[in-house]
């Protein structure tokens, strides 16, 4: 099957995530990685362990592979599942998850966030927040959208009411601009994306491009 049809998600599967616990949480990151030279590239998978029987513990661990995540998993019956590919980061916990799966467009109320933050990264921190994104994810956002800001403020301004997809298919020019410009950075530190979630997204994407991942491990 090379084309992936997302799953819809109620609010069950929404707010059972919300509620886990990760016993490995990452620092809130202290420095703009936009203004160090990180090297982008990403390699193996993210998977979720469950530490008890009720699923409500958890740690993140990054696998060399899906062959290697699943190896672990047969040894581990119920315990430990893929959660998106590309290596684990600061978005990959299952609170993330939950706000990526509320909110099938993230642009938009990031984009809003992104506008407050023009008067106070505060605000815009605690907007972010108020999507469900943990601390240290919504601190990759506010630096995805300042950085984006910085390089593309023109490109979006003119786009602003622009669809996100243009007729042939392709990204707005503002869209496009961020995913240049700040897209691999922020895969990188940041980890989960929609694409990578097999999450079901107000922006088209090509479809060998969504990662084939359910979540139906709560």
């Amino acid at each position: 099957k090379v084309n992936w049809d997302p799953p819809h998600y109620n609010t069950t599967v929404i707010s059972a995530f919300k509620s886990k616990r990760l016993t490995n949480p990452f620092p809130v990151p202290g420095k703009d990685p936009y203004q160090l030279k990180i090297n982008t590239t990403r390699v193996g998978v993210c998977g979720v362990k469950y530490l008890d029987s009720g699923r409500l513990e958890y740690e993140l661990n990054t696998y060399p592979s899906s062959k290697a995540l699943d190896e672990a998993a047969s040894k581990a019956p119920g315990r430990i599942y893929l959660t998106h590919t590309g290596p684990c980061g600061l978005c990959s916990t299952l609170q993330d998850l939950s706000a990526y799966m509320q909110y099938k467009d993230m642009t938009s109320p990031v984009r809003k966030c992104g506008f407050k933050g023009f008067m106070s990264q505060k605000w815009a921190m605690k907007c972010l927040s108020n999507l469900g994104l943990t601390e240290p994810c919504a601190k990759i956002w506010f630096y995805n959208t300042r950085n984006t800001r910085k390089e593309c403020l023109g490109t979006c301004l003119r786009n602003l009411n622009a669809p996100y997809n243009k007729p042939d298919g392709s990204l707005n020019d503002c869209l496009q601009c961020d995913e240049d410009k700040s897209g691999p950075v922020f895969k990188k530190v940041a980890a989960r994306t929609r694409r990578d979630s097999g999450l079901e997204s107000a922006i088209k994407r090509p479809p060998e491009s969504i990662s084939h991942v359910d979540h139906y491990y709560y």
